[in-house]
Parts: structure tokens; C-alpha cells; sequence
């Protein structure tokens, strides 16, 4: 099939072709009150090529994978690169290879039993008045890259996850909050996934406001990964061109105390060998020890900004080339999260913010943030405190770390990037009600 879109490729005068496939099958279960109440299972399957003509490059996609639509796809490739005033270059080394990475399956009928067991015993525990989710997904799929220089790579991987989100209830008093596991299903331990989704919902209930003021802060993993999760953008070569990026300028400056943040895309819940224009991945430092080292790059930004790519160009087979992060994270600290509140002292420890999106401003990286967590007393957790909001900026923060805990874990994944991060001490964050 791609042999075939390359002969036909040349035939249309179009210089160079790159074509991304991909195949997936995604379910996912859903319990509720001794039922299965969603059942879904989807199977997508789709080709996208871009391709050089003219000195302009065009875009096309199809999702009917047979040999009579590549006349039109590659139509629309030329006539699309018509309109494009620039070129953008594709990755020109002759690689090839072929990876899997899979861990263990169960059967869906077991999936089933699992989804109805876990909310069954979720539904038993004390104070849950309710069980919002209690799902079972998973999903493999398989994607592959080659373009005419010779490059010709395929990935094939799966995931298998647990979610569970439960509302526990004290005479009036609601709270919520939720938990996953990822990898073998088999291996699944409900009562500690249960135990942890009801615990972090319980122990926020007898929330109140607290006074305003300027406090030391323990930011909770969770909190660092949804920061670092809106404000990587700040490291795209893209909005570094655009000038909407405060880096711009600023490599081998100093500009984050003792932070370091790098991205490693073989970490994480599934390795990413190759970025979506088949450039290889590996380990980079974005900072290190506060020092600014490196921008994100898609063969097209390196190529404006004369340097090296870096592997970072993402696309589905239906849009244009982007920038992400693969697994972006701040490394392990050495100390538990007992002693972090010891450290602290008197303070505060937040661990769930909203308003991420209405609440952040990327250019100016200031944020103001609805939020809940615990006071911390005498280096010891207290009481639970809500309705309020912290404000701060996320540059001039991250420049005043005073300590790490030392549990790391990644986000939850949700799309192409993840997100890792400890728990971390700050020096002071405004706290208002």
C-alpha cells in the first residue's frame, strides 16, 4: 500500500511523500449499581500523507484504506501544497525497524467481572454514598511511518487501566475524588485502588476557608503534574517563533532556581520510540540545575531556528505536524512527604486545583487557581481547607524550590503526553478565600 502511494506519488510530480497509518481497538466497561451500564468498543483506522509539491507542502487523510482513493488523496496533497507558500522538510535518513510493546490481556468477560466487582465493593465502603465511575479500559493499536528518503518504522502497544471516582457523604457534607491503576489487569489490587480513591474523598470532609495570606506550600504530585501539563507550551520552538513564549532568547540562561525537567519518552506508561515524523527519541534536558538547555523541536522549527530536531513532532494521521512533550517530568526527590510537612512546618498543602484553563495565562505564566488541601501544623497534617484560590507565577515559582518529596509518579495518561512530578515545598504561593 505505501509502495504503491510512493509510485504514485512520483507519477503526480510530488518530490517527497510521508505517510503516518494507524489502527486501534479501544474499550471500555462502566459499572453502576450491579449493572453494566456502558459498554463501548470502537475500531479506527486511518492514512495520512503530506507531501512536496512545488516548494509548498500539502496535507490529506483517509480513513477508506484501499488503492482507488489514493488518486484523490494525493490530489489533495498537490492541490493543498498550492496553497502553501513554504516547504517543510521531512525526515531524510533511511531507517528502518519494527517494535512491540505489550503487556498481558484479559478477556473481555473478565473485564466485565472486574468493572462489577470493583463497584460492588467500592459501593460497601464506609460513608460512599455513591460510585460515579467504576471503569475498565483498554486499547492497542499499532502506527507506522515511512516517507520516499527511505524511512520506515511501526510501533505496535496497548494499555489496560482501572479508573474508579467515588462520592462519600457525612450528614450533609459531599466530597469526591477518584483513583486508577494502570498495567496487568491480573494484578489488580481492589481494596487498595478502593482504599484510595474513598480516603482522599474522606479526608476533605470539614472543609473550610482559611485567612489570606502568603504561606509556605507543598504542592502535591498531581498539582505539579497539571502545571507542568499547561505551561510545557512554553518550551515549543513553535511559539518560541511566534514570540509568545517568555524563553524566547533565553537558552543557557538561569532562570529556575534548582529546578531540573526533562523528557523522557522511554518512561512512563508506554515507551515512545520515534515522534510522528520518524525521528528517533531519546532522554533531553529542557532544564537542568535551573539552566535552560533546550527547546522542543519538529524537523520544520529546527530547520527556522538552525538547530538540532529533537524529536518532537506529533500528529494523527488527520492533522498537521505540532509540538509536544512526550513524557515530561521533574525528577525524584529523597525525602518522604512526612518529612516534607516536618520541613515546612507551618503551612500549606494543596492537592487539588481547577480553573486550569481559565486560571493560567501561558505568555505571562501568571495563574490563578480555585483550590483544596490541608493546613499544615507544627509539620503535621490538619485540617482539611477549600474555597479558596492560590495565585502565582509559574516562572518565578518554579525558581524557588526548597525541597522534593520522594513520590514521583506520572498523571493520568490523557492523549499523547504525560506528565511526572514529587510532591514539592515552595517557599510561598498567595492564598486568598
Amino acid at each position: 500500500m505505501i509502495e504503491q502511494l510512493f509510485e504514485l506519488a512520483k507519477k503526480k510530480r510530488i518530490s517527497e511523500l510521508e505517510v503516518l497509518t494507524s489502527q486501534s481497538t479501544n474499550f471500555s466497561i462502566q459499572a453502576y449499581k450491579g449493572k453494566i451500564e456502558s459498554y463501548k468498543k470502537t475500531n479506527t483506522a486511518g492514512l495520512g500523507v503530506r507531501g512536496t509539491y512545488q516548494n509548498g507542502t500539502g496535507y490529506a487523510y483517509t480513513e477508506r484504506l484501499r488503492p482507488r482513493e489514493f488518486e484523490t488523496l494525493l490530489d489533495m496533497v498537490k492541490d493543498n501544497a498550492s496553497l502553501m507558500k513554504e516547504r517543510e522538510p521531512l525526515f531524510d535518513e533511511k531507517q528502518e525497524g519494527s517494535w512491540h510493546d505489550s503487556q498481558p490481556n484479559l478477556p473481555e468477560e473478565e473485564k466485565i467481572k472486574l468493572a462489577l466487582a470493583l463497584e460492588d465493593e467500592a459501593r460497601a465502603a464506609k460513608e460512599v454514598s455513591d460510585v460515579s465511575y467504576a471503569m475498565i479500559s483498554s486499547g492497542e493499536g499499532t502506527r507506522q511511518i515511512a516517507n520516499t528518503y527511505g524511512l520506515n518504522k511501526t510501533y505496535h502497544s496497548n494499555y489496560n487501566m482501572a479508573y474508579l471516582s467515588v462520592i462519600v457523604k457525612r450528614g450533609d457534607e459531599v466530597e469526591t475524588d477518584s483513583a486508577y491503576y494502570l498495567g496487568d489487569l491480573s494484578k489488580l489490587d481492589r481494596t487498595k485502588l478502593i482504599d484510595e480513591a474513598v480516603n482522599k474523598a474522606r479526608r476533605k470532609l470539614g472543609g473550610k476557608p482559611m485567612a489570606v495570606g502568603r504561606y509556605p506550600v507543598v504542592l502535591d504530585r498531581r498539582v505539579v503534574c497539571s502545571l507542568l501539563g499547561v505551561y510545557s507550551d512554553v518550551f515549543s520552538a513553535r511559539n518560541i517563533l511566534q514570540g509568545t513564549s517568555r524563553l524566547e532568547g533565553q537558552l543557557g540562561e538561569k532562570l529556575f532556581g534548582s529546578l531540573t525537567l526533562l523528557d523522557d519518552p522511554h518512561s512512563g506508561h508506554e515507551r515512545i520510540l520515534f515522534d510522528d515524523e520518524g525521528m528517533d527519541t531519546a532522554k533531553r534536558y529542557l532544564v537542568r540545575d535551573g539552566i535552560v538547555e533546550s527547546y522542543l523541536h519538529s524537523q520544520q522549527t529546527a530547520a527556522e531556528m538552525r538547530q538540532e530536531p529533537t524529536g518532537h513532532g506529533i500528529r494523527s494521521y488527520k492533522g498537521t505536524v505540532q509540538i509536544a512533550p512526550h513524557r515530561l517530568q521533574i525528577p525524584n526527590g529523597d525525602i518522604d512527604l512526612a518529612s516534607l510537612f516536618k520541613e515546612m512546618y507551618n503551612g500549606v498543602y494543596i492537592t487539588d486545583v481547577q480553573g486550569l484553563h481559565s486560571g493560567t495565562n501561558i505568555v505571562s505564566g501568571d495563574f490563578s487557581l480555585a483550590a483544596q488541601g490541608f493546613r499544615i501544623e507544627n509539620g503535621q497534617m490538619t485540617a482539611p481547607i477549600k474555597e479558596i484560590t492560590i495565585a502565582h507565577n509559574f516562572f518565578d515559582l518554579f525558581a524557588q524550590i526548597v525541597k522534593k518529596a520522594n513520590d514521583f509518579d506520572f498523571s493520568m495518561p490523557s492523549g499523547h503526553s504525560q506528565y511526572g512530578a514529587p510532591s514539592i515545598l515552595f517557599s510561598d504561593i498567595a492564598v486568598s478565600s
